[in-house]
C-alpha cells in the first residue's frame, strides 16, 4: 500500500511511490526462513517500516517550514552506531554522524534556524531507551497546535523471532535477547505520532533503521503495518523510509566522508541540491524526488526509499538563500 503525499502526481513504478535513494552495492537478501545476513563494515540492512520511525528521523527537514506556520519546530534526532549488547562486528559506523549532521543543519539558517533547546540530539551511549522515551515525553509536553515535530532515527531495528513478533528500535542499551524489556517498541513511537498529530500542526519522520545479523528474523508485515497505520492518522504527516521491505541500505566514507547513503542524500537535498526549478526554495516534492533518484542511482537500483503521508508537496523544507553547513565536516 503506497501513501502518496497530498498534491503529488508522479509516474513512478507501480510497486513504489517515489524515485528510490541509493545506498548499497552488494546486498544479500534474507528469506523469511533464515537469519539476517551478517553485516560487513559499510552495510546497513534496513527494514522499510522501521525506517519510518526514525529519525528520520530525518523529518528534520520540516524545520524550515517557517513560511507554513508561525509556530515552533522541535526535533528528536537519534543516531546509534554503538551497542552495549552487540558484538563490534554488528555495530554501525556512521548512524551517529547522520544525526549529528542533521542537528547542525536544522540549527543553521538554511535548515530553519532552530534554537538549541528545541533540538534533542542523542547518539551512542546517550541514546538509551529511557533517554529516548524522555525526549518524546518532553517534546510532546512542549509542542502546541501550530508547531512542527521532526523525528529522525538512524540505527538498528529488529523483530522478535517468537511471540507477538513485535518490531523494535535498538538503542545503545538494548539487549537483543530481551527486546521486550530493553528496546524501544515501534508501537510506542506509533502512539507518540498518533497522539502528537492531534496536538500539533504536522509531524515529519525520517527513518534510517537497520536490521543486524541474527537479531530476530525478518517480518515485513509487522514493520510495514506500523508504518502504514501512521498514514491514516489525522493531521499533516510525512514519513520517509530509507528502503523497501527486504532491501538493504548502506553507509560508507564515500557519502560525505561518512554517512548512510539515504541520510547523505537527504542532507544534500536540504542543503540546496534538490532545488530543481532554481528558485532557492526547497519543497517537499523536490526533496523526495532528489533523494529517491540519487539513492537509486548510487546503489545501482538496489535501494528504493519510500514515502507516505498527507503533507502538501509545496511545503517549504529549506531556504537555499540562507547560509547552510559544510557537509564534508
Amino acid at each position: 500500500m503506497i501513501h502518496r503525499i497530498k498534491g503529488l502526481s508522479r509516474n513512478s513504478g507501480a510497486d513504489h511511490g517515489f524515485l528510490p535513494p541509493a545506498f548499497g552495492l552488494r546486498a544479500r537478501r534474507a528469506t523469511k526462513d533464515e537469519g539476517l545476513p551478517q553485516l560487513s563494515p559499510g552495510q546497513r540492512t534496513y527494514l522499510a517500516g522501521a525506517l519510518l520511525i526514525g529519525m528520520l528521523a530525518f523529518a528534520g527537514v520540516a524545520a524550515a517550514q517557517a513560511p507554513v506556520t508561525d509556530g515552533q519546530t522541535f526535533a528528536i534526532l537519534v543516531g546509534v552506531s554503538e551497542f552495549q549488547h552487540l558484538p563490534r562486528e554488528q555495530w554501525l559506523q556512521y548512524a551517529h554522524a547522520d544525526a549529528e549532521t542533521f542537528a547542525r543543519l536544522l540549527k543553521s539558517p538554511r535548515g530553519g534556524g532552530l534554537p538549541a533547546e528545541n533540538v534533542v540530539l542523542m547518539t551512542n551511549k546517550d541514546a538509551t531507551t529511557q533517554a529516548v522515551r524522555k525526549a518524546f515525553d518532553t517534546v510532546k509536553g512542549r509542542a502546541g497546535k501550530k508547531d512542527t515535530i521532526i523525528v529522525m532515527i538512524a540505527g538498528h531495528g529488529a523483530v522478535e523471532s517468537a511471540g507477538d513478533r513485535a518490531a523494535y528500535i535498538l538503542t545503545n542499551d538494548s539487549d537483543p535477547q530481551d527486546m521486550k524489556k530493553t528496546a524501544l517498541p515501534m508501537g510506542e513511537i506509533q502512539t507518540f505520532i498518533g497522539e502528537g498529530l492531534t496536538k500539533v500542526a504536522r509531524i515529519m519522520v525520517f527513518v534510517d533503521v537497520c536490521r543486524a545479523g541474527n537479531i530476530g528474523s525478518i517480518s515485513n508485515a509487522a514493520v510495514n503495518g506500523v508504518v502504514e497505520k501512521l498514514g491514516d492518522s489525522e493531521g499533516e504527516i510525512l514519513g520517509f523510509m530509507a528502503s523497501r521491505p527486504r532491501e538493504v541500505s548502506y553507509e560508507g566514507p564515500e557519502y560525505g566522508g561518512g554517512h548512510g547513503a539515504f541520510s547523505y542524500f537527504l542532507l544534500k537535498a536540504l542543503s540546496g541540491e534538490a532545488d530543481k526549478n532554481g528558485d532557492k526554495i526547497i519543497t517537499a516534492s523536490e526533496v523526495i524526488d532528489y533523494v529517491q533518484q540519487n539513492v537509486k542511482d548510487a546503489t545501482r537500483d538496489r535501494q528504493h526509499p519510500r514515502e507516505f503521508g498527507t503533507l502538501d508537496n509545496a511545503t517549504v523544507m529549506a531556504d537555499a538563500n540562507k547560509p547552510g553547513i559544510d557537509l564534508s565536516r
